[in-house]
């Protein structure tokens, strides 16, 4: 099985390499490397069908519906225009608007999963509207949203803090919510600089008159929209459920066309996706993603333990669920490896360590906040042509990657020890 971990994780990077240099879906490999490997291990075929996530599919596709009818119509267009143009001339104000945006929808109560479904959608079509990179507002809408993420109001903080108290820690969130909103301000200041948002381009800029007006379609679209972002948020629906509801209404009432709301689903992306993910599994049965793990935790001491808990954290989180697999996985060790390394005041700061580098990693599309980025900016008709797939497939590679040096530096510099 060791040998399978191992063979697993060379065959992930295989289909990368491949799906970039020969301009093919890495997903479409990822599949049949699944196959091959689970052929010649003697893997059965449920189980590895079983990496296939469906509710994954039903948000991706369910919520690309929804905005494929509500772009179809102009709704998102005039929506986006208005909202920009409430800024006047200080669009500037527009990512930091993102940012707090997608931390209050989170930080309320329903935590990062529904949020980060919500908040691409929206600031994409605002990022056309305003000039800005369309990828740069998305990244820093998610910031926002797992900045937010261990507010005592959410259900991911109630796991963490039930984990916590079965290792008699301290249980106040305070200290972890602060490390979240420092590691996602840090990382969408970086991401306004990479990009240069200070630099709008004019000519992508929409007509953002305060004369616009929505007709009768577009009335029942925002009505439809609201109810689904209210669901989502008060009620606890599943997103991808609640989208294509609201999206068969619309459709029903004559406010949409089916045809071109399913023509926008980019089906590219969903088979990206899904098709790595049934990789993914093959990796997890296989324990690579444990061998990766203990490979770092072998190297720990008192001084580079938070980081090397990060890293860990963060590379589990590539390849399974931050909330159901990580943390429930790495946060039960804290404690004993705090008291090993004679940190034990300190047990609390590796618990942070663990929820920080198993949520921003997730900026990779590999995980769902990346995969949902690229499924807003290349469902966008005005854009999509702009943003190849692959090169935004590397390019959320790289702030995934970029998010664990970052982790790195502010843990092993004590940054996030001011908190505890």
């Amino acid at each position: 099985m060791e040998m399978l971990g191992y063979v697993s994780l060379i065959a992930l990077i295989i289909a990368i390499i491949l799906g970039f240099f020969r301009k093919t879906n890495v997903g479409i490999i990822a599949v049949a490397m699944a196959f091959f490997l689970g052929k010649y291990f003697g893997i059965k075929d449920k189980d590895i069908i079983k990496g296939f996530s469906s509710s994954l599919f039903l948000t991706m596709t369910g919520v690309s519906y929804l905005f494929g009818l509500l772009s179809a119509n102009n709704t998102l267009e005039n929506l986006s225009a208005k909202i920009v143009s409430l800024t006047g001339k200080n669009k500037i104000l527009l990512p930091i608007i993102m940012f707090l945006l997608g931390a209050l929808l989170c930080a309320v109560g329903p935590g990062a999963i529904p949020t980060l479904a919500i908040m691409p959608i929206i600031a994409v079509p605002i990022a056309v509207a305003a000039g800005y990179n369309p990828v740069m507002l998305a990244i820093i809408a998610q910031c926002g949203v797992m900045g937010a993420r261990m507010s005592p109001l959410t259900p991911e903080a109630a796991v963490v803090i039930e984990l916590m108290i079965n290792q008699n820690l301290d249980s106040n969130m305070l200290s972890i919510f602060l490390s979240h909103i420092l590691t996602g301000f840090l990382i969408s200041v970086f991401a306004f600089i990479y990009y240069k948002g200070w630099k709008r381009q004019e000519n992508l800029e929409a007509n953002a008159s305060n004369e616009i007006r929505f007709n009768k379609e577009q009335v029942l679209s925002l009505f439809g929209l609201v109810i689904m972002i209210i669901s989502v948020i008060m009620f606890k629906v599943n997103v991808g459920l609640m989208a294509f509801a609201v999206g068969s209404v619309l459709v029903l009432l004559g406010a949409g066309d089916e045809k071109k709301a399913i023509s926008k689903i980019p089906w590219n992306v969903v088979l990206l996706v899904l098709g790595v993910g049934i990789l993914m599994n093959i990796v997890s049965l296989s324990g690579g993603i444990i061998l990766m793990a203990e490979g770092m935790t072998k190297i720990m001491t008192p001084k580079t333990a938070p980081s090397i808990m990060a890293v860990s954290a963060s590379v589990m989180s590539f390849f399974s669920s931050g909330l159901g697999v990580v943390f429930p996985t790495l946060i039960p060790t804290s404690s004993i490896i705090a008291n090993n390394l004679g940190i034990a005041h300190y047990a609390k700061e590796l618990v942070a360590m663990v929820t920080v580098g198993g949520t921003f990693t997730g900026i990779s599309p590999i995980s769902t906040t990346g995969a949902l980025i690229m499924s807003a900016v290349i469902s966008d008709e005005q854009i999509k042509d702009k943003f190849p797939q692959n090169k935004l497939f590397l390019e959320l590679v790289f702030w995934a990657f970029f998010t664990i040096i970052l982790e790195v530096v502010l843990a092993y510099l004590g940054i996030y020890k001011l908190f505890f």
